[in-house]
């Protein structure tokens, strides 16, 4: 019999049985994604014509590999030894698994429309459970207590007890799952006891669908005068992110003081402060769960006998990706992985590492395996921050020199950049040059060559040739941009289609598509000091360059002054030569909001 049976129990306690006509079994499994579906409990399976149902409705609608595991509960013995007889033989009968291989024999092409369509059908039925893991876990679904996560609750209780059963199906639910429950309308629509209240509470709690179905059994082989109620019931899944161990020692932490006040040199505000705490917190909380975990490994062995020269815990506790079951952590491999991963924080954060070239920013990126070897503290980042300041300040001078020869002498060869430089004859040599107002540099990849990409130019490389630029310029003037501020304006002209007059901070570009970037410089002041700056450094200018009056100067660095700039634009310099002459790390601070 390929019925759905559903229970109707009598208040004298003696079962009937009444086949659910298949219409209401389509009901019931309709709008189910089986997708979203692996596990699933059925805790009244009867003959488990509702499984059979279930795993065939997963195959029309899944992909036939995907596996369903189904859990059956059934009170009945005789019922259950009927249901166990048809898992075993995959819900077919001898005689329809005879019929099978007969029409299996024929060659497709004899079989007539009919044979062909049974055998399909057949065939189906053959092969529909070979993905199914279908098991009887129990008897009395009001008694069971099992631990296993279910994505669907299929379940047509007894009807005299469905506010029970579907009370339970809930509460098993209750972090997270579907319940589709067929019961008998009675108990929704005359909710005259205590259990029917709570269930018709809990029901609008968790915005059940109810949909009644009039007469259901009027044309089942057994008629019965009765209507029924398909309830589908979705409980978002919930996850306990509370952690005891985390609250306690977070608490401590805040009780304790703190390690060190005097960090105005090295923090902007209270942000490394709080890296610093919840970097505390976290290995604290670590080392304490570790602590809880060896002292439950005798407890969770797989082995009861606690002698057992083989046991290991049934519950891995790992560091990394370390697959291994040792249940002596390895303590220090676990603080290398936590110091690196705020180590790794620290030197991506803008704050920390805006104010460096990209090359020294990549050079502290790469000691981060090296850093994991320091505790993350004030006393440790400070030291950190007083070696980035040392070589920040040689970082400094190698980008601004490494910037004036890439926009001069290094493109000069190129037909187009042969107006960056600008010949005199410096200190002791003919061969000194300076920057002008304009540079042009070959710049390519700023132009996609496919044809369908739909961007102006390619923001990303642009980016990665002007940010440096426009960085260097900072150091120069002594104040800082955020980094982000250089691609944001590059994302606006690409939004806009524009290539031309592209204003940045200190100057404009045009990209061309011929594979150069035109560079015009705005504020000349910082291309003076660009010049004087790599001029002194190259020993190009007179030692006494900006400190002596033009008047004061000997013939010889009066007629260096001329070729670079001329007797006007140089008083120019002395006057203010507290600007012109100022060594660029001093007046950049070294993190955002500190004063320079």
């Amino acid at each position: 019999m390929n019925q759905n049976i559903t229970h109707l129990t009598s208040t004298a306690g003696k079962d009937q049985f009444y086949p659910t006509p298949n219409k209401v079994i389509g009901k019931m499994l309709s709008g189910i994604d089986w997708s979203l579906v692996e596990n699933v409990l059925e805790p009244s399976a009867g003959k488990g014509n509702l499984v059979s149902a279930a795993v065939k409705s997963k195959n029309n609608n899944c992909h036939r590999n995907q596996t369903i595991n189904i859990d059956c509960i059934e009170i009945d013995p005789h019922l259950r030894a009927i249901l166990k007889d048809n898992i075993s033989r995959g819900f077919i009968t001898e005689n329809e698994k005879e019929r099978y291989y007969e029409l299996d024999k024929m060659y497709s092409p004899n079989r007539a429309r009919a044979q062909q369509t049974e055998y399909e059908s057949l065939r189906d039925k053959m092969y529909a459970f070979n993905n199914a893991n279908i098991r009887v876990i129990h008897d009395d679904f009001l008694t069971y207590r099992g631990c296993r996560n279910y994505q669907l609750i299929l379940m047509n209780p007894p009807f005299a007890d469905g506010d029970l059963h579907l009370l339970k199906a809930l509460e098993i639910q209750k972090n997270g799952g579907g319940i589709v429950c067929l019961l008998n309308a009675e108990t929704i629509r005359n909710p005259y006891s205590r259990t029917r209240q709570i269930l018709q509470q809990k029901l609008t709690e968790y915005g059940a669908n109810i949909d009644y179905v009039e007469d259901a059994f009027r044309d089942a082989e057994r008629k019965a005068d009765v209507d029924v109620a398909i309830i589908r019931v979705t409980i978002p899944e919930t996850q306990d992110l509370h952690s005891d161990i985390w609250e306690r020692m977070e608490k401590a932490a805040e009780s304790e003081p703190f390690e060190d006040n005097d960090v105005t040199d090295i923090v902007a505000g209270d942000w490394i402060e709080q890296m610093v705490t919840r970097y505390n917190v976290e290995v604290a909380a670590s080392i304490e769960l570790i602590k809880q975990y060896r002292a439950l490994c005798p407890y969770i062995s797989n082995d009861l006998d606690s002698e057992a020269k083989y046991s290991r815990a049934i519950l891995t506790l790992t560091v990394g990706t370390d697959s291994n079951y040792s249940q002596t952590i390895d303590m220090d491999s676990y603080l290398q992985e936590v110091r690196a991963k705020y180590w790794q924080h620290l030197f991506r954060n803008e704050k920390f590492m805006g104010r460096m070239t990209s090359e020294l920013r990549d050079r502290y990126v790469k000691k981060i395996n090296e850093m994991a070897n320091y505790d993350f503290t004030l006393f440790n980042i400070r030291t950190v921050m007083a070696e980035i300041g040392v070589q920040v300040a040689g970082g400094i001078k190698k980008a601004i020199i490494d910037l004036f020869d890439k926009l001069t002498a290094e493109h000069s060869y190129y037909p187009e950049s042969k107006q960056n430089i600008h010949l005199y004859d410096g200190w002791k040599t003919n061969k000194a040059h300076k920057l002008g107002k304009k540079a042009i540099i070959p710049t390519n990849g700023m132009f996609s060559s496919y044809s369908w990409d739909r961007q102006t130019f390619e923001v990303n490389n642009a980016y990665s040739v002007l940010s440096d630029i426009e960085k260097v310029f900072d150091y120069l003037n002594g104040t800082m941009t955020n980094e982000h501020d250089v691609l944001e304006r590059l994302k606006i002209a690409n939004n806009n289609g524009q290539t031309r007059n592209i204003q940045l901070k200190y100057f404009r570009v045009d990209l061309y598509k011929k594979g150069t970037t035109h560079i015009k410089f705005d504020n000349i002041d910082l291309v003076d000091r660009m010049n004087i700056y790599c001029g002194k450094n190259k020993n190009w200018l007179p030692p006494n360059y900006g400190k002596t009056k033009y008047s004061d100067m000997d013939s010889e660095e009066q007629t260096v002054v001329d070729e670079f700039q001329g007797k006007k634009d140089y008083e120019r310099i002395y006057v203010r030569a507290d600007y012109f002459l100022a060594e660029p790390t001093r007046s950049v601070a070294m993190l955002e909001g500190q004063n320079g």
